[in-house]
C-alpha cells in the first residue's frame, strides 16, 4: 500500500499528506480502537493519544522534507499570529445559528468527573489539539492543498503568489472537515491569509496553536464540551 501511494504522490506530497491522513483515518476508526483498548483493559481514553503519537511519528519521519518550516517568524510576525489566533478563537465560539453551522441553543455539558482517567484524557486531548493538530493541518491545507490548487509543482509556488481561487477552495475544504463549518471557513481564510501575507508557515501554525490551545482551556473552564 505504501509503495502504491508513493507511486501516486511525490515524497514532498507524502510528507504533507500522510500525517494528516493517518490522523483522520484513526479518527474514523475510533469506535473500533476504543473497543479494542477497552478489551485490553486500557480503557478508551488513549485513542486520542494514539492518533497524536501516530501523527507525531510521521512528522518526525518526514522532518527533512519540510523546507517551509526552516523559515522562522520574526517577533512581529509571531505577535500577529497570536492576535490572529485569538481572533479565530472568538470567531469559533460566536453564537452562530444551527443553519450556519453553529450549536444554536445547545445546553452546556457538565464537566466529566475528575477521575484519573478523565484527567489523562483531558491532557491527551488538549496537548494533541494544541500542539500536533495545528502542524499537520497547516502542512496539509495551507502548504500543500492551497499551493497544489495553483500548480502540480506546489513546492515551486511562492506563498505570496497564491491565488484567491486557491485560498477560497482550500478554505472551503478545510471548513468541510469541521462540524462548525462557518467557523472553520473563517479560520481557514485567516490562516491562509497569514501564510500568503507573511510567507512563513510557522505564522499560520502559531495562530492555529493559539486558537486550539485557548479553545481547549475555555472548553474545560466553561464546560462547553460541544466545541470539542
Amino acid at each position: 500500500m505504501t509503495a502504491l501511494l508513493s507511486s501516486w504522490f511525490t515524497r514532498h506530497e507524502c510528507a504533507r499528506i500522510y500525517p494528516f491522513a493517518g490522523f483522520i483515518l484513526l479518527l474514523a476508526a475510533e469506535p473500533w480502537l476504543a473497543a479494542a483498548l477497552t478489551w485490553l483493559g486500557l480503557g478508551a481514553e488513549p485513542t486520542y493519544l494514539l492518533r497524536s503519537v501516530c501523527a507525531l511519528w510521521l512528522l518526525l519521519y518526514f522532518r527533512r522534507d519540510y523546507l517551509e518550516l526552516r523559515v522562522t517568524p520574526t517577533f512581529n510576525q509571531a505577535l500577529a499570529a497570536l492576535l490572529a489566533g485569538w481572533l479565530v478563537f472568538l470567531l469559533w465560539i460566536a453564537p452562530y445559528p444551527v443553519w450556519l453551522g453553529g450549536h444554536g441553543a445547545s445546553p452546556v455539558v457538565a464537566m466529566p468527573t475528575q477521575t484519573h482517567a478523565d484527567i489523562f484524557w483531558l491532557i491527551c486531548r488538549w496537548s494533541g489539539s494544541a500542539l500536533v493538530v495545528p502542524v499537520i493541518e497547516e502542512l496539509f491545507w495551507r502548504s500543500y492543498v492551497m499551493r497544489r490548487l495553483d500548480s502540480a509543482d506546489f513546492m515551486a509556488v511562492a506563498p505570496a503568489t497564491v491565488t484567491a481561487y486557491a485560498i477560497a477552495v482550500s478554505s472551503v475544504l478545510f471548513a468541510v472537515e469541521h462540524q462548525l463549518w462557518l467557523a472553520g471557513l473563517l479560520a481557514g481564510l485567516v490562516y491562509a491569509w497569514l501564510y500568503r501575507h507573511f510567507q512563513v508557515l510557522w505564522v499560520s501554525i502559531l495562530a492555529h496553536v493559539t486558537t486550539n490551545a485557548v479553545l481547549g482551556l475555555w472548553v474545560m473552564y466553561t464546560g462547553h464540551w460541544q466545541y470539542w
